[in-house]
């Protein structure tokens, strides 16, 4: 209340109020005061002029009693001396005794004032004290009989008693105007304030951000002229707002969701600013306390995995290269960050890292996969080499051990087309360049079909395995390409029939899903089963368990990930689960209906 502008503008009236009735009283007291005390000298003066033959108390000093003449003469000129009650005259002696008067109880009191003790010495007395309690003029006389002084008194009584009048007049002049001046301060700093308050609510919307509605300008003043550049202002503020507001969005949506982890470190290398990739990619390490040191420390950076470059400003940026950090692979930019804080422009350092693991990972998974052919053509062809050259080194040979010789290279050969058929089939499906023959087909008949090709295989035979077929509910017709189905089912059947012992058991069991959308094939051993850490790369191209033992059974690894190839690519999905020692499942889920359609 104190601080604002109503009581402000009171206060200012009142203060002015009073000071200038503070001013006025004090020069209307000072004036008659002073009109009082100079009348007084005046009327004195001009009576008690002894140069003048016309003195009324000339003479009055040669008779024998001249006290009591001087008394009858001041009596009789006493409305010319202004001898009231509160003015007297007094006749002294030269030592100030009181001889006669207008009131001789009050001259017996008299006490010698600096005018009577001037006129004791010969001398009119008649200084006036400005303010002072009381006016008087003593003049000495004398004659042939004595000399006397002739004292005046003035007790200021009824100057006072009109300078209270006066006072009192004033006090009431400065109470009207108190409220005259409250009451005309009120309306005009309502007058001046309410468009102020008006602006300052606004102001206070503005800051809280609402700019919803203008301000109406009810005047050509200088607060209209302010009301209306603040409606300016608060679009043009508005629309910058909106400008700030949508790149800074636009802004962090971006840094948010970047795929790279971003982080700003300030000058004391706290972190400013972190995006959603980078705090899953530190996961637990990352807290309130992690700073800069710690992302190092992690990174267990080594000096050879960086080097310096300059950009187009000259600034350096510091690139690590392979960097790893646990069972990730990263490239890590660090370069200078300038932000302002405060008044001054400050240095810290913003870092992106690149997860670069699955690149990694196909650079190692393309690695062995060359490293994989190459050793799975080197085999047949070293075998087709050797037989060749032993049949070329002995034309001698028997027929017998040349026929051999000759099934042998046949035998390889036809591995060999095998794995480049595979190899054909894998480059086909990555680059979409696969014939598919989509039809409508009878999905049990499929899976009889393929049950009874397997019973006849020389595997199966030989081991005397059992397979079973079992069907769960009706089987829809699907769409698909019957023959890459088929190529899926039987891949899986025949992993099984390979990694079971003999007088085994592979069940083979159909069944619709609970929406209808999609069926449900599975593929069941009671085989060796595969270890834990080996199944999440079933899938992968040339893998191999055990590959001594899968050589013996001429696997090439490229089975189950063609497999996978080809259901997807009908927009199903297939899912190994194995216990070692215990047997293998093989899920494969089939939509009713593929996406895929025919292509020449």
């Amino acid at each position: 209340m104190y601080r604002s502008l109503y009581f402000k503008f009171i206060m200012i009236f009142v203060v002015f109020m009073i000071t200038v009735m503070a001013v006025v009283g004090t020069v209307l007291l000072n004036s008659v005061t002073s009109y009082y005390t100079n009348d007084f000298k005046d009327q004195m003066t001009a009576f008690f002029n002894l140069d003048d033959s016309s003195d009324p108390l000339s003479g009055a000093m040669d008779a024998e009693d001249f006290a009591l003449d001087l008394k009858e003469r001041l009596q009789a000129y006493g409305t010319s001396l202004g001898i009231d009650n509160y003015r007297n005259y007094y006749i002294l002696d030269m030592n100030g005794n009181f001889l006669e008067g207008s009131n001789e109880e009050l001259g017996r009191e008299l006490i010698k004032t600096p005018n009577m003790i001037s006129a004791m010495g010969g001398i009119v007395g008649d200084t006036q004290v400005f303010g002072g309690e009381y006016c008087d003029y003593a003049v000495p006389m004398s004659g042939e009989e004595g000399e006397c002084i002739v004292y005046i008194k003035d007790t200021q009584e009824e100057m006072q008693q009109i300078s209270w009048r006066l006072f009192s007049i004033i006090l009431t002049s400065v109470f009207f105007g108190l409220v005259i001046a409250a009451v005309l301060s009120f309306f005009l700093a309502k007058a001046i304030t309410a468009p102020i308050t008006t602006l300052t609510k606004n102001a206070k919307l503005i800051a809280e951000g609402d700019f919803a509605g203008n301000i109406d300008v009810h005047s050509n003043d200088e607060i209209g002229v302010l009301t209306a550049n603040f409606n300016r202002m608060k679009i043009a503020l508005k629309e910058s707002m909106e400008e700030v507001s949508g790149e800074r969005t636009k802004l962090e949506t971006v840094f948010l969701y970047i795929k790279d982890a971003v982080i700003a470190f300030s000058e004391d290398g706290r972190v400013m600013q972190i995006n959603k990739s980078a705090i899953e990619l530190f996961g637990d390490a990352y807290d309130e306390d992690f700073d800069l040191s710690m992302m190092l420390s992690l990174f267990q950076i080594n000096s050879t995995q960086a080097y310096i470059s300059n950009d187009e400003l000259g600034e350096q940026t510091y690139i690590l290269r392979d960097v790893q950090m646990g069972d990730k692979a990263l490239d890590i930019n660090l370069g200078t960050l300038k932000y302002p804080d405060g008044n001054q422009l400050h240095e810290g350092m913003i870092a992106v890292i690149h997860d670069i693991t699955i690149r990694a990972e196909l650079d190692k998974s393309r690695r062995e996969f060359v490293a994989n052919v190459s050793h799975e053509l080197r085999t047949p062809l070293t075998s087709i080499k050797g037989a060749t050259e032993t049949i070329l080194s002995y034309p001698d040979m028997p027929d017998d051990m040349r026929n051999s010789f000759l099934n042998m290279a046949i035998e390889e050969s036809n591995r060999m087309l095998r794995i480049v058929q595979d190899l054909l089939t894998l480059s086909r499906l990555d680059n979409n360049r696969t014939q598919w023959k989509i039809t409508h087909f009878d999905l049990s008949h499929m899976l009889e079909h393929i049950v009874d090709v397997m019973k006849k295989t020389p595997e199966v035979e030989e081991r005397h395995h059992r397979i079973e077929y079992t069907v769960l509910g009706n089987l829809p017709e699907i769409s698909g390409d019957r023959e890459r189905l088929e190529q899926v089912i039987v891949n899986v059947m025949s992993n099984s029939v390979k990694y079971t012992a003999e007088n085994g058991l592979v069940e083979l069991s159909a069944r619709p899903s609970s929406n209808g959308k999609n069926v449900v094939i599975k593929v069941k051993d009671n085989g060796m089963g595969i270890p834990e850490e080996d199944v999440p790369r079933l899938f992968e191209r040339f893998y191999r368990v055990e590959k001594s033992r899968t050589s013996d059974t001429g696997g090439t690894g490229l089975g189950l990930a063609i497999a996978k190839e080809i259901v997807e690519a009908h927009g199903g999905n297939i899912h190994i689960t194995s216990k070692l020692g215990e047997g293998t499942t093989v899920r494969v889920v089939l939509p009713v209906e593929t996406g895929l359609e025919s292509t020449n």
